[in-house]
């Protein structure tokens, strides 16, 4: 009888210890890096949290709040991301991950952005899904918010070869059509904003694939020479 007995307790002890262990979840440790360390507001920020580690697990969701309100506002499955900030400034980062068993490790760091002399973005007027076919007409919307007293400034874009432009707004810019850039004779002051717009007509020969716009903003005092960063990618499908 007291061999029953014992064999029993045995069997319950490992029985609970087994409970106790599949229970137990170690919560994650989330962290991250960015780079560049020093953006300004033209500067494409990439985040990195392949650093981040489950030690009796996986890490299945990641997610940022970039303005420091408590909000998350990304969610991905993969450790890395991207994102420009509209203005200078402390930025604080929150990240908090979360393990294959739902516990979730968090960290916050701070980024330091400095306000570049003017802010470019470039935005596409795209129809829902994202993707054109041929012989439809592509939107581009580039603004320039001045952050301080500028003068000689230019701006270069470059569509696909074959594209057919057609200016809508020139903010007050000489277009030289040929080179697609526009060039401002007058002095910028600190607060102005200038939009540029101007259409492209997608060519009804074209293949079906994935074109990247690029362009270039430069100014003479202060010097500046800034890649417009923004939307860029249009989408072609037939």
């Amino acid at each position: 009888m007291r061999s029953v007995f014992t064999m029993m307790l045995l069997l319950t002890t490992l029985g609970m210890l087994f409970v106790s262990q599949a229970q137990s979840n170690t919560p994650p440790r989330a962290d991250f890096r960015f780079t560049p360390q020093n953006p300004d507001t033209n500067t494409l920020v990439t985040f990195d949290a392949s650093s981040s580690r489950d030690p009796d697990g996986s890490i299945v969701k990641y997610e940022w709040d970039f303005n420091g309100d408590g909000k998350f506002d990304e969610t991905k499955p993969v450790p890395t991301i991207t994102r420009l900030f509209d203005r200078g400034g402390e930025w604080r980062i929150n990240l908090r991950v979360t393990d294959n068993r739902g516990a979730t490790g968090s960290i916050s760091k701070i980024v330091k952005v400095t306000e570049a002399p003017v802010t470019v973005r470039r935005s596409l007027a795209l129809p829902p899904g994202g993707i054109v076919t041929p012989g439809q007409t592509v939107r581009i919307i580039i603004l320039l918010r001045i952050n301080q007293t500028i003068n000689g400034l230019g701006l270069d874009e470059d569509p696909p070869k074959g594209w057919m432009v057609k200016e809508v707004q020139n903010g007050g810019a000489i277009l030289k059509k040929a080179e697609l850039q526009w060039l401002w004779t007058q002095r910028f002051s600190q607060g102005q904003l200038v939009a540029v717009i101007y259409d492209l007509i997608v060519p009804t020969s074209v293949s079906a694939s994935t074109f990247i716009l690029k362009g270039l903003l430069t100014s003479f005092s202060p010097r500046l020479v800034a890649s417009v960063v923004g939307e860029s990618e249009i989408r072609v499908s037939r």
